[in-house]
């Protein structure tokens, strides 16, 4: 259909003809064609297998999960991950638990406040239809856990063995909270301002942020031609643990203005700040999800999975490292995060 739209290409014309017959044998070759006798051996014994690990899943009650940030498979006890998902919600205590269903009072306050903005001109009408909830696909997020084994030294090859056999192992290993947002109601708002916030940040924080390796060894390099690296220098490192999580929600929006602020901006794409705080806070104080058979809401931080999300995170590190970076800025030494 573009081709017709936007070239101006007749739909009885031969090449669509050509197309759609190489098309088909295409499909008919890869998926039609009779399997050679080998091929079928070797299908037959791999549906045996995955059926046979299906069954020992089952008997030993364990499970499966991808692990976070790494190209292993996690196989460990259900009872003993269940553990660590409760200690999660115990240690952040950013959760409660809701009774009801609250998804068609969250879905009417987007929609309100969308439209309230259009009416009173403070978003413009394009910008209202990307941040509007698509009303056939919208359902509550959802929740899932995925072990960071990465936070414990093993080697990738043995990884799912030790955790198997190894209950001390199993304990060591963190879990982080992933929540499919795709479908909520608040995404398309969560995107929308990601995208105008995010390079506003970038821009600003640029000469703070390591993005890649490369960006970390350009950094170095700087630090070296100044003269300041000597076999006595120091490398200090720091990891924030649940970050996402325990963001409070009304400093972070706090901190989300005095940035704006502080680096000239009144408006950003045309929408004023009072505005950008409005939409903020419905997606991160309308969050709410689904676990297992209970529905949580998130009293603290944002929902990791959430676009806006991130940047918000971001920018509130930023007002929190500003009097580290002065004092490093002083006296010529690097600091990256």
């Amino acid at each position: 259909m573009n081709l017709i739209r936007n070239q101006g290409i007749p739909l009885e014309a031969p090449v669509f003809t050509q197309y759609s017959t190489n098309l088909l044998d295409y499909l008919h070759h890869c998926y039609f064609a009779p399997l050679s006798y080998k091929d079928q051996i070797q299908s037959q014994e791999q549906a045996q297998i995955a059926a046979s690990i299906r069954m020992k899943i089952k008997q030993l009650n364990l499970i499966i999960r991808l692990t976070d940030k790494s190209n292993n498979f996690y196989i460990g006890s259900t009872i003993e991950f269940e553990k660590k998902v409760q200690k999660f919600f115990q240690d952040t205590n950013a959760f409660i638990e809701l009774s009801g269903n609250p998804f068609n009072e969250i879905l009417n306050k987007v929609i309100q406040l969308l439209n309230n903005l259009r009416s009173n001109q403070r978003i413009l009408e394009w910008q209202l239809k990307e941040m509007m909830p698509d009303l056939k696909k919208c359902e509550l997020a959802h929740l899932y856990f995925n072990p960071k084994t990465h936070k414990v030294q093993c080697t990738s090859i043995l990884v799912a063995i030790f955790i198997l056999f190894n209950s001390k192992f199993q304990d060591d290993i963190p879990v982080r909270p992933i929540e499919n947002t795709i479908h909520a109601s608040t995404t398309n708002i969560s995107k929308f301002l990601d995208k105008i916030l995010r390079p506003i940040f970038n821009d600003k924080c640029k000469e703070t942020t390591i993005i890649d390796d490369a960006s970390l060894i350009e950094g170095l390099h700087k630090y070296i031609k100044k003269g300041l690296f000597k076999s006595t220098t120091l490398f200090c490192t720091f990891d924030i643990r649940n970050l996402y999580t325990m963001l409070p929600q009304d400093d972070a929006l706090n901190t989300l203005m005095e940035f704006l602020h502080a680096h000239g901006y009144t408006k950003v794409k045309g929408i004023n700040l009072d505005t950008i705080r409005k939409l903020a806070s419905i997606v991160i104080k309308e969050n709410v999800f689904v676990y297992g058979k209970t529905i949580y809401k998130q009293t603290t931080g944002g929902a990791m999975g959430s676009s806006f999300t991130l940047t918000l995170a971001n920018i509130f590190m930023w007002k929190w490292q500003k009097e580290i970076v002065r004092q490093q800025d002083i006296t010529g030494e690097f600091y990256g995060r």
